[in-house]
């Protein structure tokens, strides 16, 4: 008797001891669930600043030393780059423009980043500007084949290569809007002229375009949109005798005609030459049909956006 009822009293301790721990917990709930939070949040914040940090896009032109610095494999940066210069040094399917490969080669080329292929968005068209700018004064001093490359980050969804097109000028139009030179005086401003070329700080520049979107014609194309600007002195020297020149253009032909599905397009022409328009040459279609253009002039220089 005296077992059951020390057993009882026992059980009735027991649970009174349970039930007032429960009522403190109860009502230090909102505290303990606050440290609960601190603790959360210190635990992530020590993590964090255990891991890499998010790599950011530069402002400037990176050699070929840099861009494999800065990026690891894996970045989206890394393999935009890796997939161009795949391209150039593929030795069974030799590129044509073995130019463009001899400045790879001889690290006269420098490269910009951006992170999608709308090259309408203003900040893509500031990083062009912005790596031109910084390219010009030094471009010389890279090298007789140098280029500016800008590479931008692969689309899963490739657009068409008609809105390739588009986005393309509006690409240049706006890098003209925020130039900080004016044009040129002996290069006409009308774009329908065998004399007009593209031009960034005073300087004339020939350009070339690559889409995901290109199929036939293999040389347009790029995994990632790619676009390499060259100044036009590189060509007084690749051409500085008739003979250079014909020797040249022979070697390139041959090479397209190997590398391109679809016969070589009749847009490419001499500069200057009265049939000749440099603009359909930036970005040739994917078919024998001459590009188009919105724009009987590229805009003025004044404030992005205008």
């Amino acid at each position: 008797m005296e077992s059951t009822i020390f057993n009882t009293s026992s059980y009735l301790f027991g649970g009174a001891l349970l039930a007032l721990v429960a009522l403190v917990t109860y009502d230090r709930l909102p505290v303990i669930l606050k440290e609960v939070t601190t603790r959360t949040e210190e635990a992530k914040t020590s993590i964090q600043r255990n891991m890499p940090t998010t790599i950011s896009t530069p402002t400037k032109p990176l050699t070929r030393a840099q861009v494999t610095e800065m990026y690891p494999e894996g970045t989206w940066q890394r393999t935009a780059y890796d997939d161009y210069v795949r391209v150039l040094l593929d030795e069974e399917l030799v590129f044509p423009c073995i130019y463009a490969t001899k400045g790879f080669k001889a690290d006269n080329q420098v490269y910009v980043f951006i992170d999608s292929d709308d090259l309408s968005d203003p900040r893509h068209i500031r990083v062009l500007a912005d790596g031109l700018a910084d390219y010009l004064p030094k471009a010389r001093s890279l090298g007789p084949n140098t280029s500016l490359v800008l590479l931008a980050k692969q689309n899963p969804n490739p657009r068409t290569v008609d809105e390739y097109q588009t986005l393309f000028w509006k690409l240049l139009d706006g890098c003209a809007k925020i130039d900080k030179k004016p044009w040129p005086a002996n290069i006409p401003k009308a774009i329908d002229d065998a004399k007009w070329c593209f031009c960034f700080g005073g300087e004339p520049f020939f350009t070339v375009i690559q889409t995901p979107a290109h199929q036939q014609r293999r040389t347009r194309y790029a995994k990632g949109l790619t676009i390499v600007f060259q100044p036009k002195w590189i060509f007084d020297i690749l051409f500085s005798s008739d003979a250079k020149r014909a020797s040249a253009l022979s070697k390139v032909r041959a090479l397209l005609a190997k590398y391109d599905p679809i016969p070589v397009s009749p847009d490419l022409k001499n500069y200057g030459e009265p049939d000749s328009r440099e603009f359909q040459q930036y970005f040739l279609m994917d078919e024998n049909v001459s590009a188009t253009t919105p724009y009987k002039e590229l805009s003025a220089s004044t404030e992005l956006g205008a």
